[in-house]
């Protein structure tokens, strides 16, 4: 009789252990979270339909998640509000806040009533291996296959922000790096020397000029994001890219990089590029980083007079540079008549195009460009350097706003080799190699 009522004692003393709450602080300043205790069986609902309390996580079956999650930390956490875009964070402090707010969270039942039209939350947790994990809020109840159901505690994870969502961003909070937000706080103490725009990896072109720096630097520094884009490579041309580049006292440079209209931002190298729409970038391309007054004057000749990056190319394609050779080329065209395309050029057809391009004369001083066709020509050497040589019509560009007019037979001889390339190219996704 002793013995059972010791054994009655200890198990009171148990139950009582167990039922009670302890909390252990994983963050400095995070919310409090509930200490798991062992695993609960497993289903939600008694035969009966009683709903038994539980910690939101464990209800989600995310015991390894919650177990792992401060060594283990996700590299990015993003929020998708209704049917908009998804908005990542990356920033350590945030995230671990974001799982401590879950793990604060309990379960308590399913949701009496649930509004059909509240808007729905999805915050989705990106590990460094590619897995994600998402949760699904319809206004603040949480809602899984099985249904919706009310929770209660968690209200940090509401407090958190994300680009384009609200909260006090710039664009340099962006990149998750006390580099760039160094650069951007103590840009008045610590000035660049020279902002440089250099576009689809060409030249950088570079002003030294205080004021044009200061204005570069201020529209970026004022820009908000409007939004993040869900699909680039539908929605914006990946083979367009515009650098800014700013060198520091120090030598050292800081870039900011657009794709088509987007900065694009790889704050983690495990989530990739980002790509965000910007309200307040409207003037940025028309900044005069080069005066229009250091442009080299061109009054006519081969375009291997007209560019030094040209001539290397075609020294490169008729083995006049000792190791350095054409390695492939990229055509992007549109030729009226004809439906837009593109060519990727290998071997000996890339070399005898460069030849053929780089032979071209133009015929005068600058001239206005008139609507027609379009070809940008990207040549990569051997060396990774190479030019991109851009003509609308029947005219060139030397920089950005400075067109001369060409031969119109070498011109009219270029379209019809494009053309052809194009038609060999059909059953081969317009790829067309050669033999070197």
């Amino acid at each position: 009789m002793k013995k059972f009522l010791v054994l009655l004692a200890a198990l009171a003393l148990c139950v009582c252990l167990c039922g009670c709450e302890g909390y252990v602080s994983l963050l400095p300043g995070s919310e409090p979270v509930a200490v798991e205790n062992a695993p609960a069986p497993d289903g939600q609902e008694t035969d009966a339909g009683d709903f038994r309390e539980q910690s939101l996580l464990e209800f989600m079956g995310w015991r390894d998640f919650a177990a792992s999650y401060y060594d283990d930390t996700p590299v990015a956490l993003s929020m998708r509000v209704g049917d908009n875009f998804d908005s990542p964070i990356f920033d350590r402090t945030s995230i671990i806040s974001a799982c401590d707010a879950l793990r604060a969270m309990t379960v308590t039942g399913r949701a009496p009533g649930v509004d059909t039209a509240a808007q729905k939350t999805v915050f989705t947790f990106t590990m460094a291996d590619g897995e994600t994990y998402s949760v699904t809020f319809t206004g603040r109840d949480v809602t899984l296959t099985a249904g919706t159901y009310t929770v209660t505690g968690g209200d940090s994870l509401w407090a958190l922000a994300f680009p384009g969502y609200g909260g006090d961003f710039d664009i340099f909070d962006l990149y998750n790096s006390a580099n760039m937000r160094a650069f951007a706080d103590q840009f008045s103490q610590n000035t660049p020397l020279t902002v440089g725009r250099r576009q689809n990896g060409g030249a950088t072109l570079t002003s030294s000029d205080p004021a044009i720096v200061q204005q570069v630097f201020a529209l970026l520094a004022n820009a908000a994001v409007e939004r993040v884009e869900q699909s680039p490579d539908q929605n914006i041309d990946l083979t367009q890219t515009t650098d800014y580049v700013f060198t520091m006292p120090d030598a050292s440079a800081v870039t900011v990089s657009f794709t088509g209209p987007c900065l694009a931002v790889t704050a983690s190298e495990d989530y990739g590029t980002v790509y965000y729409w910007l309200r307040g970038v409207d003037d940025l391309p028309y900044v005069p980083v080069v005066p229009e007054s250091t442009v080299p004057t061109f009054a006519g000749g081969p375009l291997t007079d007209l560019r030094e990056d040209i001539a290397q190319a075609q020294q490169a394609a008729n083995g006049w540079l000792n190791g350095i050779a054409v390695e492939g080329v990229y055509v992007d065209y549109a030729i009226s008549g004809y439906d837009p395309g593109y060519l990727t050029l290998s071997g000996s057809v890339a070399t005898s195009f460069v030849q053929q391009v780089t032979s071209i004369t133009a015929t005068g001083d600058t001239a206005e460009v008139t609507s027609g066709d379009t070809i940008t020509v990207f040549v990569t050497l051997s060396d990774q350097s190479g030019p991109i040589i851009v003509f609308m019509g029947d005219t060139v560009q030397q920089v950005v706003g400075v067109n001369h007019p060409c031969d119109a037979n070498a011109m009219a001889n270029l379209r019809a080799t494009i053309l052809r390339l194009a038609q060999d190219s059909n059953n081969v996704g317009a790829v067309v190699g050669g033999t070197d």
